[in-house]
């Protein structure tokens, strides 16, 4: 049981910080777009 509740928390953990990975690779792609481009 113990083993089962260590697996469930494992994934949450893993999903919410692959999403954090992806916002922040966002804003990264998003600052150099606008640093490349002349305004």
């Amino acid at each position: 049981m113990k083993n089962l509740f260590a697996v469930i928390g494992l994934c949450v953990v893993l999903k919410k910080s692959y999403e954090l990975y992806r916002e922040y690779s966002e804003l990264k792609r998003e600052r150099n777009a606008r640093q490349s481009s002349p305004s």
